[in-house]
């Protein structure tokens, strides 16, 4: 006997929502890095997914090598932390008058040259991660992959630690400090380069995270960092650029809208939906998400 029409409906609508929860979750993440370099430096990194990728191809690589697993992973993360690091230092912090236009350019420079070196190394073809040790899940009807719990709590882990991280901790009020009243936080003794320095550190490490999480399921391409960048950019102006809560809210439903128009309407649509989404934002309600765009949120 066939299950009614209308159960197998709602069974599709719940298993894209599942699917587009996931996506969202690896655009939040790399939204959280975008928020956490502009609060700081005012810049718009163009290179946020070209450090999801660089991480994805990279941890494959070492795990194809014959690296355990875990030990891939946290050496794919821990070199696109330190190449945020580097980026910082040897090209954004050498610029004295930095407008967000000139960040544009800059990153947009560093996200090409990050393309070339991950093309040249690792070739054009798509690359993935061993999937991580998990049980797929199968609840009425709805299959939830193993990989895609991973993809959701490392948001939950991640982001989260990263909202505790800015609203309680000592660093973090710092952190918030030099973005608001950069002056005032040299008078007291917080340092700028410190600041901008961790900031990066923070970008470089979420886009890791997001890259290596994703790309069992999503795989990793030299040139596919510049769309999921975009996702990531789209998140961002929804939570205002200043808003973490904010942001992740807007990359879930990004994400969760992305699957609907793909299982609804059709899949050369998906990422159309991402970037109608950003105009109607931007010509409707500016500041995102965010209730009170003249307050600074995290």
């Amino acid at each position: 006997m066939e299950p009614p029409q209308g159960l197998i409906v709602l069974t599709d609508f719940l298993q894209l929502t599942v699917a587009g929860l996931s996506q969202g979750s690896v655009y939040a993440l790399l939204a959280v890095g975008l928020i956490a370099v502009y609060t700081v430096r005012h810049v718009i990194n163009i290179a946020q997914g070209e450090f999801a990728m660089l991480a994805g191809l990279g941890s494959a690589w070492l795990a194809a090598a014959g690296m355990p697993l875990l030990l891939a992973i946290l050496v794919a993360i821990l070199s696109v932390t330190l190449v945020a690091i580097a980026m910082e230092r040897l090209i954004i912090a050498r610029v004295k008058k930095l407008t967000p236009l000139t960040s544009i350019i800059l990153t947009l420079g560093v996200s090409t040259l990050l393309q070339a070196i991950m093309l040249l190394a690792w070739g054009p073809e798509a690359k993935g991660v061993p999937l991580f040790p998990g049980t797929n899940i199968l609840i009425g009807g709805v299959s939830i992959r193993s990989q895609e719990f991973w993809m959701i709590g490392a948001l939950i882990v991640v982001g989260g630690g990263i909202v505790l991280f800015y609203e309680k901790s000592r660093w973090g009020k710092a952190l918030r400090a030099c973005a608001e009243q950069p002056v005032a936080a040299r008078i007291v003794g917080i340092s700028p380069v410190t600041a901008s320095v961790l900031a990066f550190a923070i970008a470089g490490f979420v886009g890791g995270v997001a890259g290596v999480v994703a790309s069992p399921i999503y795989l990793s391409l030299w040139s596919g960092g510049v769309l999921l960048g975009l996702k990531g950019f789209v998140a961002a102006v929804l939570g205002g650029f200043v808003s973490f809560r904010a942001a992740i809210v807007g990359a879930l439903l990004l994400g969760v809208i992305e699957a609907y128009v793909a299982g609804y309407v059709s899949s050369g649509l998906r990422d159309g939906a991402a970037f109608l989404i950003l105009i109607l934002v931007l010509v409707v309600r500016p500041q995102g998400l965010v209730l009170k765009p003249t307050a600074v949120r995290v």
